[in-house]
């Protein structure tokens, strides 16, 4: 574990840890990004531990990852962002100090693991929060009350043709294929129809 302890490896992994926490806090979801995260975290805590860091650089970076949630979350305007990430990025390269250097690390590996992370934050943070926000163009309940065709015989099971679209149905009383039917229900691609009576069909007709 010692090599963990050289400051250009001790910043990539911190990095990384960071990156992957603000996308798991952002975006929860199978708890995989989460595990790794924590992970990431631990080994990052066990170079605190061993290496000289600077304090108000802790502060700067964990009160910068707040923000930067924050503002991708609410849509803060794009510059507010954007000091927020900087915030953040300034908090890892100033994390680990060694004496007589104003930056631990390799001053060529800093700009590449910067500008990445920053990037990266920026597209993916924005992208995932427009994606989380999109709205569903269609409501899937807006088929009940539709009338349609019966594709096959429908009781336990069968198809139907309701809104442009072919549906899994049932119904409660067996409909012959080729049946005008009224959609009663949805319970997730299947829908539950009911055949409309030839006296019904004929005053619409009229």
């Amino acid at each position: 574990m010692e090599f963990l302890f050289d400051p250009n490896v001790a910043y990539v992994l911190l990095a990384v840890a960071f990156f992957s926490t603000i996308f798991a806090l952002l975006a929860p979801g199978t708890g995989i990004l989460e595990i790794l995260s924590l992970i990431l975290l631990i080994l990052v805590g066990f170079t605190v531990k061993n290496m000289t860091v600077n304090p108000w650089a802790i502060v700067l970076l964990l009160g910068s990852v707040i923000v930067v949630l924050v503002s991708l979350k609410r849509s803060w305007k794009w510059y507010f962002t954007a000091a927020s990430i900087l915030a953040l990025l300034a908090g890892m390269l100033f994390f680990y100090k060694e004496e007589g250097r104003i930056l631990a690390i390799d001053p060529l590996l800093a700009l590449f693991v910067s500008g990445t992370v920053g990037a990266f934050i920026w597209i993916i943070g924005h992208n995932t929060v427009a994606a989380l926000n999109l709205k569903p163009q269609r409501d899937p309940d807006s088929v009940i009350g539709l009338t349609g065709k019966a594709l096959t015989d429908i009781h336990t099971d069968g198809s139907v043709y309701v809104g442009g679209e072919n549906w899994s149905a049932m119904s409660d009383s067996r409909i012959a294929k080729g049946n005008q039917v009224v959609v009663l229900q949805r319970s997730g691609l299947v829908l539950k129809v009911e055949s409309i009576p030839e006296k019904t069909k004929q005053k619409k007709n009229s």
